[in-house]
């Protein structure tokens, strides 16, 4: 396969699943602060931006968080990189130049999410609330998904789009349970432990909440939402997963069969994903609690970072000719 390719198909995974991370985040949010009071209006807005890792951007741009600014700057902003308007042109961008390689079905569907996202003006939906737009996108991700699954080969382009996809949700979640569990444990206790709406909200963000009562029958804890998120095996937006996919996306395209010797791999993505699974699989909450949430997690930040750059080096890039 041409490099090319692999890391459009790669940029292109990971666009889509930006953009939706971003819809589902903002669409709880938003319909969170209106059940809430005034008073924890900012609890709500700010993690958001800081999730985004764009927070210089904005308080350049707008200073302070509140609704309307949030939502036109991660959702509707073309000069912010990671809004989801511009993850969707990212991502049709790159599938326009491999239009040979991914099928017919492929390029409709995402340049149609392009067109239809396009049409919506932001003071409009900001007017009626950002349900439907953010609706668009989750389900026009799904719908992406879908017939990618059913009309893309499943040979090394398609372990590639999937990398790409699991590395970045991998992320998002890190992301997003670091800055909530840190944002709220640091409120006044009485705004912090008033009540569980927020951690509904993080559970809702990554369609956990339902799964999370199935799992632990009892009240929503901050512990046990962390738990779930970080090293549930078997939910789809959990870290243990997404890297699971990943170790798995890699072993395909490298060959490396899974049980072939202890510490086998083909490359240094490879290593670093085992070695980040080692630690999702055998460790325990409170150990990492112990340790600090905020250490653990911006470790595995950090080695999700180096497994993507690795792989570009691996895969991605053209060597230089003397």
């Amino acid at each position: 396969m041409l490099s090319r390719i692999a890391e459009s198909l790669f940029w292109l995974a990971r666009y889509i699943e930006r953009a939706e991370y971003t819809a589902r985040i903002l669409d709880v949010n938003f319909h969170t602060v209106l059940e809430q009071s005034k008073d924890k209006y900012r609890l709500h807005w700010d993690p958001l931006i800081v999730m985004a890792g764009e927070e210089e951007r904005f308080r350049a741009l707008y200073g302070k968080a509140d609704a309307r600014a949030v939502f036109e700057f991660l959702a509707f902003r073309k000069d912010n990189p990671s809004s989801i308007v511009q993850c969707i042109a990212k991502a049709r961008e790159n599938a326009r130049t491999i239009r040979d390689y991914i099928s017919r079905e492929m390029w409709e569907d995402i340049n149609s999410l392009y067109f239809t996202v396009n049409r919506f003006q932001f003071d409009e939906e900001m007017a009626a609330g950002p349900h439907r737009f953010c609706d668009t996108i989750r389900f026009g991700s799904h719908r992406f998904h879908g017939v990618t699954d059913a009309t893309l080969p499943h040979d090394e382009g398609w372990e590639f789009l999937r990398i790409g996809g699991f590395i970045e949700r991998a992320e998002m979640t890190a992301r997003l349970v670091d800055v909530q569990y840190h944002i709220l444990y640091d409120a006044p206790e009485e705004i912090a432990g008033r009540d569980n709406h927020q951690w509904m909200a993080v559970l809702k963000s990554v369609g956990a909440y339902e799964a999370y009562h199935r799992k632990y029958h009892s009240s929503i804890e901050p512990e046990k939402v962390a738990e779930m998120l970080i090293m549930h095996p078997l939910h789809p937006r959990s870290i243990l997963f997404s890297i699971t996919e990943v170790q798995a996306g890699l072993r395909a395209i490298s060959r490396t069969r899974a049980g072939a010797g202890t510490g086998s791999y083909a490359n240094e993505a490879e290593r670093l994903t085992g070695k980040v699974l080692e630690r999702l699989r055998y460790d325990r909450i409170t150990e990492i609690f112990q340790l600090g949430l905020h250490s653990y997690l911006n470790d595995m930040l950090r080695m999700c970072g180096a497994i993507g750059e690795d792989i570009a080096r691996n895969y991605f890039y053209y060597a230089v000719v003397a």
